[in-house]
């Protein structure tokens, strides 16, 4: 395989991720660097926590839009391309890596939630908004985003290695190695950065979802 549209991909999907809404919203809308504050992610949860749903949605769209965007680049400059489904996820997972170590933050961003959703929406729009529709639903019943998360940051290669064709919405599609291995990367990386949640979560400490609502709404 050429090396240029792998290249392409690595350095698009990097870039997209770089570009950080908490760090910038927080910044011209509270004055200050999100990760000195809260739990010090620099994602959409902590900025939800610290400044309301509004900007957190803010946050939590551009995060998702960025990695669909690197994505959709690489749909289009590639479209044909054998290796497509590849040249999609590597975008799309070098966009969830560089909002989790964004370069020009000294490699401490966020936990690549939104990123990973949007990735999945780039790759194919129906299956994305599943991914979605269940980690928002997981969140509503258990109250942790990170629970969520977490569970769909370990079915991703699951869906990537068994059901690659309804995945990536390609008929005859088989198993990829790399793919596979690309997937189990990210959500290794994800659920590494939800250490933290894991132990709170464990302790009974972590921050429930409905008591931030409460929080803001008073």
């Amino acid at each position: 395989m050429d090396i240029l549209p792998i290249l392409t991909s690595i350095v698009v999907g990097y870039f997209m991720g770089n570009l950080m809404a908490s760090y910038l919203v927080a910044s011209w809308v509270m004055g200050y660097d999100i990760r000195k504050h809260g739990t010090g992610n620099a994602g959409g949860s902590n900025s939800f926590m610290l400044m309301g749903w509004k900007n957190g949605l803010i946050v939590g769209i551009v995060d998702n839009l960025k990695a669909f965007i690197a994505v959709y680049i690489i749909r289009i400059l590639y479209s044909g391309h054998p290796d497509l489904p590849l040249l999609m996820i590597i975008a799309g997972s070098m966009a969830v890596i560089g909002h989790i170590f964004p370069f020009f933050m000294n490699f401490k961003g966020g936990k690549g939630v939104a990123c990973f959703m949007g990735m999945c929406l780039g790759i194919d729009g129906m299956i994305g908004l599943y991914i979605i529709l269940i980690i928002t639903a997981l969140t509503i019943i258990t109250d942790y985003v990170a629970l969520a998360s977490i569970i769909g940051y370990i079915a991703f290669p699951i869906l990537v290695a068994f059901w690659p064709d309804i995945f990536f919405n390609e008929p005859g599609m088989t198993y990829n190695i790399y793919v596979v291995c690309l997937a189990l990367l990210v959500s290794t990386i994800g659920i590494w950065k939800h250490r933290n949640n894991i132990s709170n979560m464990l302790a009974k400490k972590e921050t429930g979802l409905r008591s931030v609502i409460i929080k803001h709404s008073k």
